[in-house]
């Protein structure tokens, strides 16, 4: 493609930032990919006593681990003598009232026959939080597929039943519930301890080579034992002027990638921060979430300025969560508290074109806008 093209049109003078990309050797850090950890504790441990809730307990479990999953097993309390099913849902209410975990991955719902007042507290309950069936409860994902409620999947797998799970996956028509919510592995273990071929590495179970193919055709984002599957963001290109008006207006041009096999299902922000001489200014941009998926990501939009002095500023990118703890990007770029410096921008007093208006004209990624011709007089 020449230089004239329609690609590289700017009415302003630009930037184009294009951050390399650092190769991953190991699953990141992130919170929400690579590895879950399941936490399960019984129906006694939470209430002791009737009426009794050890919830401080619950929070302490959840804290000591990365990427948990709650499950709470539905056995029957050595003091409960009748209303199993209607004390089981009070549980259920209130240790949803008691989660504040914005690190939990989601709420594994139990399986018994008939219980479908127990699924209904779940669903009533853990609004906000993914709630996760499993691939092999089949009454289950009747219920929910019935209901139209949104849920993930837990899919216990192994070198000899993952054909099954495809089946399963095609069956109930779950192809595109990594879309809505994560998709989990649970990698089996075979019994009495033989370990599974392609399954072992310094004492881990891995999976083997069938399941890590099917793994990125479920779009998996988690799994039991340690993988590099998941999100894995990085910005292809930045293309943002090189000159801007103080109280103007800062056009932004994202193209950036999701290399990994999922979404990242926890709450986001992507950010910009301008900084010099100790001074800084920080903007939350308006990104559609629902749209980053998988591949590539783009993101047209106009930031309105405050009144800034004049000079030469620092430009830095970054996403954080709702905790505000910043996320790893995979680029190779100067990084200080979770922003990646991607360049430098020159405030002024005026430009010579109206940045707040620029894309009026033609479209953000280059094209001029096309018209339906005019009728004659």
């Amino acid at each position: 493609m020449g230089k004239y093209a329609l690609e590289h049109y700017s009415p302003y003078e630009t930037y184009k930032i294009r951050p390399t990309s650092v190769p991953h050797s190991k699953a990141a850090v992130n919170p929400g990919r690579g590895q879950y950890r399941l936490v399960e504790l019984t129906w006694e441990e939470l209430e002791p006593h009737r009426g009794i809730y050890d919830l401080d307990r619950l929070k302490e479990a959840l804290a000591e681990v990365h990427n948990p999953v709650l499950s709470i097993k539905q056995v029957v309390p050595s003091w409960l003598k009748k209303g199993m099913e209607e004390g089981f849902i009070h549980l259920i209410r209130r240790v949803a009232s008691a989660l504040s975990n914005e690190k939990l991955i989601g709420v594994a719902i139990p399986y018994e026959e008939g219980s479908q007042g127990v699924w209904d507290a779940y669903l009533e309950a853990f609004e906000g939080i993914p709630l996760l069936a499993g691939l092999e409860q089949e009454a289950l994902l009747r219920y929910l597929k019935e209901k139209e409620y949104p849920f993930g999947l837990i899919v216990s797998c192994n070198e000899d039943n993952w054909v099954s799970c495809c089946e399963k996956f095609a069956g109930f028509r779950l192809q595109n519930t990594w879309q809505r919510m994560p998709v989990l592995l649970q990698i089996e273990e075979e019994e009495m301890g033989y370990p599974i071929p392609g399954y072992s590495l310094q004492g881990e179970n891995i999976p083997g080579e069938n399941i890590r193919r099917e793994s990125l055709r479920w779009h998996a984002g988690l799994s039991s034992c340690p993988m590099d599957i998941g999100y894995d963001f990085t910005i292809r290109r930045l293309t943002y002027p090189k000159k801007i008006a103080s109280k103007g207006a800062l056009p932004l041009r994202f193209w950036l990638v999701n290399k990994g096999s999922a979404p990242c299902y926890l709450d986001y922000s992507l950010r910009l921060r301008l900084e010099r001489e100790g001074e800084q200014r920080e903007f939350v941009l308006n990104i559609d979430k629902g749209t980053w998926k998988v591949g590539d990501i783009t993101h047209n939009e106009i930031i309105s300025l405050p009144v800034l002095p004049l000079g030469e500023y620092y430009l830095s990118v970054g996403i954080f969560f709702s905790d505000e703890s910043p996320m790893e990007l995979d680029i190779r770029m100067e990084e200080k508290d979770g922003y990646y410096r991607l360049g430098t921008v020159e405030v002024c007093k005026d430009t010579p074109v109206d940045l707040a208006h620029a894309w009026d004209d033609f479209y953000p990624e280059g094209y001029y806008p096309l018209e339906d011709p005019q009728l004659p007089d």
